[in-house]
């Protein structure tokens, strides 16, 4: 498999985490996306190859795409159907950046797996026939931050308020209302438009997220107990809860599926099963 990773300098870095390039057969049938509040732009670089993905689950919600479509603004995991003669380019955008970039609000991202022509148009045409016709993935990169620095017309996202509540996602929401200068209200509708998400669900997506980071580093070895108690769950009963919200499955068979491969310490934004 090659595998690849760039990470954009500033400015670019304040709208875009990361660039994946991945190609190769993976093991395993499923691949499944974890929500975490950002914004990932995948591009498939073979031209006919058909991609499917359920959003879902019991593999219900089946939609499928071509040459490029975005997904994480989905509030629980989506399914991929692993594709063995994909070449993708994964775009992870920053909480709010595809949104300061494109001003396009997450309202319009009806469902995960959206074809990215319809929000961008022509010119993503332009970029997607320039990315397949590119033998060179460092250069692929280059064209995309070349693409995507053409939308920054100032700075003031750096500053803004949702990069605010994405720092000071773990503080208690009144002290982030009253931080932000805004009503409850307003900023609930600021967060929605830019993220998709109230301030209350990207605290139980971070939460959720550092469930998931501590079960990767157990190493096969996990007390349940102590993350329903470090993690500030209710009860048990309410971290099984959630942890099936998100993701379809119970942190049980998620470890199971941690421990039975490798190969989704690899690819960071999904795992495979």
């Amino acid at each position: 498999m090659i595998f690849k990773r760039y990470i954009p300098p500033y400015p670019m870095s304040q709208y875009i985490e990361h660039i994946i390039y991945a190609q190769g057969s993976q093991p395993l049938p499923y691949l499944m996306e974890l929500p975490d509040g950002r914004i990932n732009l995948i591009i498939e670089l073979q031209e006919h190859s058909i991609n499917t993905l359920y959003c879902e689950s019991n593999f219900e919600g089946k939609r499928t795409m071509k040459h490029g479509w975005v997904s994480g603004a989905n509030a629980k995991a989506i399914t991929y159907q692993n594709n063995n003669d994909s070449a993708i380019i994964s775009i992870r955008f920053t909480v709010g950046g595809f949104y300061a970039l494109t001003k396009i609000p997450m309202s319009e991202i009806i469902y995960p797996g959206l074809e990215i022509e319809l929000l961008l148009g022509s010119s993503f045409n332009r970029l997607y026939q320039t990315l397949i016709n590119e033998t060179e993935i460092e250069r692929k990169f280059q064209h995309i931050q070349r693409y995507f620095l053409q939308y920054i017309t100032d700075n003031t996202f750096d500053s803004s308020v949702v990069k605010f509540i994405d720092k000071n996602i773990d503080k208690p929401i009144d002290w982030l209302v009253n931080k932000s200068g805004y009503s409850q209200k307003h900023l609930i509708h600021l967060l929605k438009k830019q993220t998709g998400f109230s301030p209350k669900y990207l605290q139980r997506l971070q939460r959720f997220h550092k469930v998931i980071k501590a079960i990767q580093q157990s190493n096969g070895q996990l007390h349940w107990t102590s993350i329903v108690y470090e993690h500030e769950y209710f009860d048990q009963a309410h971290f099984i809860k959630e942890f099936i919200h998100f993701t379809g499955i119970s942190p049980v068979e998620y470890f199971k599926i941690n421990n039975s491969s490798e190969h989704h310490k690899v690819l960071t934004d999904i795992i495979l099963f």
